[in-house]
């Protein structure tokens, strides 16, 4: 079935030259379409703030929209289907495997291509080209800081790691972790792997238990997503209280549910939904809630704002959308500012690998902000792209 194909006028009064067009090949069906919904809407808004102050380089903002109903398939088509209409850049799924097939469209068609917030560097040169681009942070970074603030804030120098081994970026956010945390010092006290949907994880957590009881183990980082909602209650069910440790994929709050009265386990997101420190951050979600009824489901909504920011201000410095001209200037781009913080981008490297994150707990079933927190440190390339490690 051909991907469905919507085009959404943009406000305002119509600009004498033509229209600059995004395009959006994205799951507005399925399940990815839970996080790709709330970030298109954050695009939409952007969109409409840049018309209402004039638009980009004189002219009016339009877009198309491709639905990839969440299929790999679909994800080829949709791309094909926006790429028709000549856009001057290409939105496509957050997630790197179903984003991935528009993307490479995208690139054969000498387009500028973006993930909404893939955590995979490969959504970057690497993986589709050099005009692909990804509005996430790498999981790699969030393993790396949440290992430093561990270390240096909380002096859990005992941890136990436990794999999601279901996924790819459960498995780079270990890699990241277990980096970081050894050279500074950290010792791992033990390495298990299990799956986000296991019935059970009753093996691993007796591994767990045995640890902190001979080894002294202070602390446990849980490489998985909110889809661990059972694996987290089974720990916190055997009596384990330590500290538990996370990538940002376990962002929100729906999840722990699964938890009655989570305590003591720690993130580092891009923004926080609730109670974030800055001001524009807070701004930017009221706006989403004025304009949609709700907040967004998590913070994977928001990068896509921020990157719009930065694409818009290389056009600007380029004067032109054209492909080379405006990859050029984004390449120069370190710690440029945004909405949401400073990024960074090289020609090697489409994705944000150094910036400071936004450290949150929770505690009892709430999340809430804690400090901001980056690392000084460069993270190779082998632990980005998990080879000969």
């Amino acid at each position: 079935m051909a991907a469905s194909l919507s085009v959404a006028g943009a406000q305002g009064a119509l600009a004498q030259d033509d229209p600059i067009k995004l395009g959006f090949a994205i799951a507005l069906s399925g399940r990815q379409s839970v996080t790709d919904t709330d970030g298109y809407r954050f695009a939409q808004l952007w969109i409409k703030a840049r018309n209402e102050n004039g638009g980009l380089l004189g002219r009016q903002i339009e877009f198309v929209t491709a639905d990839n109903k969440t299929d790999l398939g679909e994800s080829v088509k949709a791309g094909q289907k926006v790429l028709a209409e000549d856009p001057d850049l290409v939105v496509v799924s957050c997630d790197y495997d179903f984003g991935a097939p528009a993307a490479v469209q995208v690139q054969k068609a000498g387009k500028i291509s973006v993930f909404m917030c893939a955590v995979d560097p490969k959504a970057g040169v690497l993986g589709v080209g050099p005009a692909s681009f990804s509005g996430g942070t790498a999981s790699q970074l969030d393993g790396a800081i949440i290992a430093d603030w561990a270390l240096e804030k909380k002096e859990l120098k005992k941890t136990f790691v436990l794999e999601d081994v279901a996924g790819e970026a459960q498995k780079s956010s270990c890699a990241g972790f277990e980096w970081m945390y050894e050279q500074l010092g950290g010792e791992i006290t033990g390495w298990e792997q299990f799956r986000f949907d296991d019935a059970s994880i009753s093996a691993q957590v007796s591994e767990l238990s045995k640890s902190i009881a001979d080894d002294g183990t202070e602390a446990v980082m849980l490489c998985s997503h909110l889809g661990a909602g059972g694996a987290v209650r089974q720990i916190r069910s055997a009596g384990i209280d330590v500290p538990l440790l996370g990538p940002s994929m376990f962002d929100g709050v729906a999840w722990t549910s699964a938890v009655p009265g989570l305590t003591d386990f720690y993130i580092p997101t891009q923004v926080l939904i609730d109670g974030d420190a800055r001001p524009e951050v807070t701004a930017l979600t009221e706006s989403f809630v004025d304009a949609y009824g709700d907040k967004p489901s998590s913070m994977f909504a928001y990068p896509i704002y921020a990157w719009l920011e930065l694409w818009a201000k290389a056009v600007e410095t380029a004067g032109t959308t054209e492909t080379q001209a405006v990859v050029e200037v984004m390449n120069g781009f370190t710690n440029e500012a945004t909405t949401l913080g400073p990024r960074t981008f090289t020609p090697q490297l489409h994705i944000q690998t150094s910036m400071p994150m936004q450290i949150s707990e929770f505690t009892d079933g709430k999340q809430v902000y804690v400090e901001e927190w980056g690392i000084n440190e460069e993270i190779p390339n082998n632990i980005l792209y998990r080879v000969g490690n």
